[in-house]
This record gives C-alpha cells, sequence and structure tokens, in this order.
C-alpha cells in the first residue's frame, strides 16, 4: 500500500505540473492592466506556487523511492478513478460555465459537488460552507483586489 501511496504522490505531481503549465500559458493570453493587477496575475501566482508545489512533490517521492515508483494496474482502485474523472468533467464544465452564468451562481454548485463527490456526508453544512466561501471569495476579489470575477446573468 505504501508503493500505492508513492506511485499515486508521483502521478498527482506529474499531472499538477502540466496543468500549473497550461493554465499559466493560458492566464499569459489575458489582457493586461493599465494600472495595478491585471486579470491574469493572480492566476499566474497562483500557478507558479502549484507549479513549485508539483516540482517539490515529484522530487520527494523520487528521493523516497530511489527512482521512479511503479503500481501494479490491479492495484488501482476503479471507483477513484472514476471520481477523479467525474472531478475533471466536472471542473471543465465549470470553467466553462462561469462566464456565462457566472461565478457566484456556478461556484457554490461546483463546490458543493466536489464535497459530495468526495464523501462528505452533512449536506445542509456543505452547502452553507460553499454559499458562503463563495461570496467570501467574490467580495475579496471585487472589493479587495480590485479583480472583478465574472457576472454572467447577473450581469
Amino acid at each position: 500500500m505504501k508503493d500505492t501511496k508513492k506511485a499515486a504522490d508521483f502521478i498527482i505531481s506529474i499531472i499538477l505540473i502540466a496543468l500549473s503549465a497550461f493554465l499559466y500559458m493560458t492566464a499569459d493570453k489575458m489582457p493586461g492592466a493599465t494600472k495595478g493587477i491585471g486579470p491574469g496575475d493572480y492566476p499566474k501566482f497562483i500557478c507558479t506556487i502549484l507549479f513549485i508545489l508539483g516540482v517539490i512533490q515529484l522530487i520527494s517521492v523520487v528521493v523516497s523511492c530511489k527512482g521512479i515508483p511503479l503500481i501494479a494496474f490491479k492495484e488501482i482502485n476503479r471507483k477513484f478513478l472514476l471520481r477523479a474523472l467525474i472531478m475533471v468533467v466536472a471542473t471543465f464544465a465549470y470553467y466553462k460555465l462561469m462566464k456565462p452564468i457566472g461565478y457566484l451562481l456556478t461556484t457554490p454548485f461546483f463546490l458543493f459537488g466536489s464535497f459530495m463527490l468526495f464523501g462528505y456526508k452533512k449536506k445542509v453544512k456543505g452547502a452553507v460552507i460553499a454559499i458562503i466561501f463563495t461570496v467570501v471569495v467574490y467580495l475579496l476579489f471585487t472589493k479587495v483586489f480590485m479583480i472583478f470575477l465574472p457576472r454572467g446573468i447577473l450581469g
């Protein structure tokens, strides 16, 4: 089981590095700000941090295993893979729907769905947390950072 965890950490670090590099390039295409922080600056900052953390995790796993950890395919949990695939599809849908529908309407559903997908049992508490988190992040970005999140149909 220990080797399975290290192999999973290795795979996740590779995915994190690739995803953060892709998202950094995508954020780099966003328009720049004439004054202050532009819409792409915060995502690029987060992607840089994620890239560095992915590299640190990758190095840590390779050093602790004295090489690349391998995993037997029969040890892979199919239920976990299905959840991961659903999460990838849900994240892509969230990304595509955020602009036309808006941050305030898509994010609570995405967060609540994520909670339920990964086994959080308290539905009411999960819904409240998703809504509060969404509103706090929205206010933080729009009022403090002056970065306007997509308003969508709320226009």
